[in-house]
């Protein structure tokens, strides 16, 4: 009889060890999101066509800095989004070393005609350094993306105390809705 519940111990000790899986899969976690507000807006209609053309082609910068915390400081510099958005949201899904970055606004209820430039600040837990496949995608409001909403695609090293940076695709802005 002993020899059956010390087996059933030890199988039950096996199995809770196979389940820091979960751990791994659900280390990245987003949070503090703020952005600032409309920091440029620019009208295809109002700005100079030269200055309106040179500012909506400069990229989006992701800056991502771990600390020894395991905390990412993070921020989107440069948002392009409509003038009506008022708050932008950043969300997380990771498998393996694939980190996706969601990126999305709630539906603009009166579209404006003019393009804001924004910055986005969040934090996000990373529970080991190393290499990751990220990708950036600008969603739906409801959160769901495909390939056309892609707005960075590489992989970056995420190493304690250092800054990286990645350049967005230009192109890319928020959806209205």
């Amino acid at each position: 009889m002993m020899k059956k519940i010390f087996i059933g111990l030890i199988g039950l000790i096996g199995l809770s060890a196979c389940s820091s899986e979960n751990i791994v899969l659900e280390a990245f976690k987003v949070y503090d999101v703020s952005n600032t507000p409309c920091k440029t807006a620019l009208s295809k209609t109002e700005t100079r066509p030269d200055f309106f053309a040179a500012q909506y082609e400069q990229p989006t910068i992701l800056n991502i800095e771990l600390g020894k915390d395991g905390v990412a400081r993070c921020r989107l510099e440069d948002v392009k989004g409509n003038c009506g958005v008022k708050k932008i949201y950043v969300n997380c899904v990771n498998q393996a070393n694939r980190l996706i970055l969601l990126v999305y606004n709630n539906p603009v209820e009166a579209p404006l005609d003019c393009i804001c430039k924004y910055d986005v600040d969040f934090k996000m837990n990373i529970t080991a350094p190393g290499n990751y496949d990220l990708r950036v995608y600008y969603a739906r409001s409801d959160m769901k993306y495909d390939e056309n909403d892609l707005a960075y695609k590489g992989e970056v090293n995420l190493s304690a105390g250092k800054k990286t940076s990645v350049k967005l695709n230009p192109e890319m802005m928020l959806r209205e809705k």
